[in-house]
């Protein structure tokens, strides 16, 4: 997936507790937008139109087939080769057989997880999920500026029509973007919508090929009980996320009030 602002971020150890964690996503998501498109297309991606004629007669009608060894969800990616192969999440998911990676070209009529959705991601889907499969766009974090995804979106949106979603606030919990808002891996992404839809079994075996899984869930527990129960369209998912937003931002603040309070001096006063 792509980035936010270009803001320095806080990192994963000056953290101390899941409140100071998203006490700084808070400040973020105040000061930050939900990712907007790039407008600069590439000329790798306009060889590609005098194929698209060619390729489409010959893609299926019911696009990606499902092989009899992948999980009951099928899972997918465009790869952008933006990232470095040891720590890019998609690609290790690809290698360890959980997701297969598309060509550029590919026909995908399933939910497909870009920043550049308009539509939030809620229950509504998950029939489409279980159905047609789930892909996400796999490109740098860093490097939004230098992608062309909006170039991408609009040269194939008749083949994606109609199905691209972006997921409500979350927090990273990987390595590189711990405690960022919104800036999710790949396998967080893909295990965040599943979870969502309530294939956590799925989700938790995105989530079981990393070490930082589980932390993960564990800072987004509250926010993913909340979406997967109540988050039945992308507009409960927007008054959900505002109401969520909202309560996180009240105990932050009781947080810092209890934090400032001078127990030696109240103490020394009792005495």
């Amino acid at each position: 997936m792509v980035g936010i602002g270009r803001k320095k971020f806080f990192s994963k150890k000056n953290c101390t507790n899941i409140h100071d964690v998203y006490a700084n996503a808070l400040k973020l998501t105040k000061s930050n937008t939900i990712p907007q498109d790039s407008t600069n297309s590439t000329n790798k991606l306009d060889e590609l139109d005098d194929k698209l004629d060619e390729l489409d007669a010959k893609l299926d009608e019911s696009d990606v087939k499902l092989d009899e060894n992948e999980l009951e969800v099928r899972m997918y990616l465009w790869y952008f080769n933006q990232c470095d192969n040891k720590r890019c999440t998609g690609k290790k998911l690809v290698r360890s057989g959980l997701v297969k990676e598309l060509p550029m070209t590919q026909r995908f009529s399933g939910i497909i997880l870009t920043p550049l959705a308009n539509t939030l991601f809620s229950l509504n889907d998950a029939e489409t999920v279980k159905n047609k499969g789930i892909a996400v766009i796999d490109c740098s974090w860093n490097k939004i500026n230098q992608t062309p995804l909006n170039s991408f979106q609009t040269k194939y949106n008749n083949l994606m029509v109609g199905n691209s979603r972006i997921l409500p606030f979350l927090v990273a919990g990987n390595p590189t973007h711990f405690g960022k808002p919104f800036e999710l891996s790949c396998a967080e992404a893909l295990a965040s919508a599943l979870y969502i839809s309530n294939m956590r079994s799925n989700a938790m075996e995105v989530l079981s090929v990393f070490n930082w899984g589980p932390t993960f869930i564990q800072l987004n527990q509250e926010a993913f009980d909340l979406y997967s129960s109540k988050g039945f369209t992308s507009e409960d998912m927007v008054k959900i996320q505002e109401q969520y937003l909202n309560e996180q931002q009240a105990k932050s603040n009781q947080q810092k009030s209890i934090n400032s309070i001078d127990y030696q001096n109240i103490t020394d006063n009792i005495t």
